[in-house]
């Protein structure tokens, strides 16, 4: 059987441990290893947890979280009630929605269980996993479980989606919505959060927002949750 080529990060490594004399292969091997058993989250390493199955009671609860956009002065966040068992491409399509954006770029997800995609986004960077046979409640199990959702690997933007509670669903009460936020999100394509910030000094930090604007843009995703 013909041998796995290696990732383009793996094949650098290489690269640099052989030019400077070392076993090359065995450094390798061990890194790649301990690389397994740890990921990245916002920029932080943990322990990689393996990918656990949606518990039956994800049906019937609400994810409360608060997502964030990282670094953004003054704040913007939004504070979201998602069905637990809402698979990834719906979370990604109701963060665009929540922030306006456009879809025009790549995103994934960074979690606890790895980091994962649409796969239909082959950029040769990244070993993500299929985002659509996973849901929120499988790589956010708990209250303060903490996903990170990353849009435009260009600009950068990185969205902090802490969860606050898990709750039973209200009869009558349609998901997802938006209960609470602040600050208007960056334009498309606006040179990332630096930038952002650049323009916006000056700018009234209470600029105003209303919840039920992003609650009635995300109606039309509650029936493909249901």
């Amino acid at each position: 059987m013909p041998e796995k080529p290696l990732s383009l990060q793996a094949a650098l490594l290489r690269g640099l441990l052989d030019r400077a004399g070392m076993p090359g292969d065995d450094v390798l091997a061990r890194a790649m290893a301990e690389m397994g058993r740890e990921v990245y989250v916002g920029g932080k390493r943990v322990a990689r947890q393996k990918l656990p199955r949606l518990g039956k009671s994800a049906a019937s609860t609400v994810h409360t979280v608060k997502v964030s956009l990282y670094g953004a002065k003054p704040p913007i966040w939004r504070r979201l009630e998602i069905p637990s068992a809402m698979p990834l491409p719906l979370v990604h399509e109701m963060l665009q929605v929540a922030f306006r954006w456009h879809g025009y770029h790549l995103h994934e997800f960074q979690t606890v269980c790895g980091e994962f995609g649409d796969p239909a986004d082959d950029d040769d960077l990244s070993d993500r996993a299929d985002e659509t046979a996973v849901a929120l409640g499988q790589v956010a199990a708990g209250e303060k479980a903490k996903v990170v959702y990353v849009y435009d690997f260009g600009d950068d933007w990185r969205h902090d989606i802490v969860v606050e509670k898990i709750t039973p669903a209200v009869p009558g009460v349609c998901y997802p919505r938006c209960t609470a936020g602040r600050g208007i999100a960056p334009e498309e394509d606006s040179g990332g959060i630096w930038a952002h910030n650049a323009a916006s000094v000056g700018d009234d930090a209470s600029e105003p927002f209303d919840p039920a604007d992003v609650t009635a843009a995300l109606a039309g995703l509650a029936d493909e949750v249901s």
